[in-house]
């Protein structure tokens, strides 16, 4: 049995343990103390006066109903919320006052298993097709904002997650920096260019690992580098042409972070999802304006996650489950294994073109 009222301190070390342990974050340790203080806080208002072996199990059902029905969050959302409450349920030094066995999360709640299948047809619908997602990146390009088609054409090239694209450093990208801060072309203009993942900067932050970007998509890169050393000036016949700022231009050579916000610091995560939003909703309005024929609504398709759920999906066309398993990062190959479309009429004709090995 704990008391309510000493929950907190029992937080406090464990937090402490996990940091040592897991060397986390302060962002994920700030995220996972405010989920957990919320469940005492609700205890508490409840006049719950102890925790034991007897009620966790039906204060924690009580608990997520409270953030379903009352609190109106969004079951994904609750689900992590119970994630993270359970692991502390679970920690020693808590499962030992309380005396009871490891919960999990199907004792509060029936976790329906989704099936292969399935899974299948739930990436495809959040994956952009080829056609989807070139007009995405016309849609920027046409906006002509460098630094956002860079952005974006880096997501659908390389699969990576948020943290590890806004986390991204220019030596990280595997060719050559001049003496000016732009990367060195290479002369085979299909030659597909290493982009290195720093452990730091992974899921878990537990491995190094490398993924792609094309050729043009560097060539994006140095134009947005070019874009943010130069401004617009009028000159003597009220023309607008472009010059180089001397400090800005020096500041290049030795910049270490790849994206910038509009103050030349790193840009934030929160930042690149607004810009992907926002030329979701243009792409809308494109299709809107000149009457075009789209199965998807880009706005309420298009995010971060389904641009990396585009590029693994266009991996997986070429490339084996073990190969898109090592860009995507995935510790679980079956997780890789969503991105498999199998298209039957393919099939059959590949079936078709080598039918005489049959006989």
């Amino acid at each position: 049995m704990i008391a309510v009222d000493e929950l907190t301190d029992y937080l406090d070390e464990y937090l402490e343990e996990k940091q040592e342990v897991k060397n986390l974050t302060k962002e994920t340790i700030r995220k996972q103390t405010f989920n957990i203080s919320k469940f005492i806080e609700y205890l508490e208002r409840e006049g719950i006066d102890e925790l034991n072996d007897k009620n966790v199990k039906k204060q924690l059902r009580h608990y997520r109903r409270y953030c379903l029905k009352q609190r109106g969050n969004k079951r994904t959302t609750v689900k992590t919320y119970m994630m993270n409450i359970l692991e502390f349920i679970n920690s020693e030094d808590v499962q030992e006052e309380l005396q009871h066995e490891t919960i999990k999360m199907k004792d509060i709640i029936e976790v329906k298993t989704e099936d292969s299948e399935t899974a299948k047809k739930r990436i495809e619908k959040i994956s952009l097709t080829w056609p989807q997602s070139n007009f995405f990146l016309d849609t920027i390009e046409q906006n002509g904002n460098r630094r956002d088609y860079a952005i974006c054409r880096t997501f659908i090239d390389s699969g990576m997650r948020l943290k590890e694209l806004v986390l991204l450093n220019k030596t990280d990208i595997q060719v050559p920096i001049d003496e000016r801060g732009f990367y060195v072309m290479p002369n085979d203009h299909d030659e597909f260019i290493d982009v290195f993942l720093r452990a730091e900067t992974t899921k878990g932050e537990s491995k190094d690992r490398t993924t792609f970007i094309t050729y043009d998509t560097l060539e994006s890169i140095n134009e947005m580098i070019d874009e943010r050393i130069r401004k617009q000036r009028k000159n003597i016949h009220g023309v607008y042409r472009p010059i180089i700022q001397r400090k800005k231009a020096e500041a290049e050579k030795t910049r270490e972070e790849l994206f910038t916000n509009i103050k030349g610091t790193r840009i934030g995560k929160r930042a690149v999802q607004d810009i992907i939003k926002k030329y979701a909703i243009e792409c809308d309005q494109r299709i809107h304006e000149g009457g075009l024929d789209c199965p998807i609504n880009y706005s309420k398709s298009v995010s971060v996650h389904i641009l990396r759920h585009t590029a693994l999906s266009h991996y997986a066309e070429i490339l084996t489950v073990a190969e898109v398993q090592s860009i995507a990062g995935h510790s679980n190959s079956q997780t890789t294994d969503k991105y498999i479309h199998i298209d039957r009429e393919q099939m059959k004709h590949k079936l078709k073109l080598n039918s005489n090995r049959f006989f």
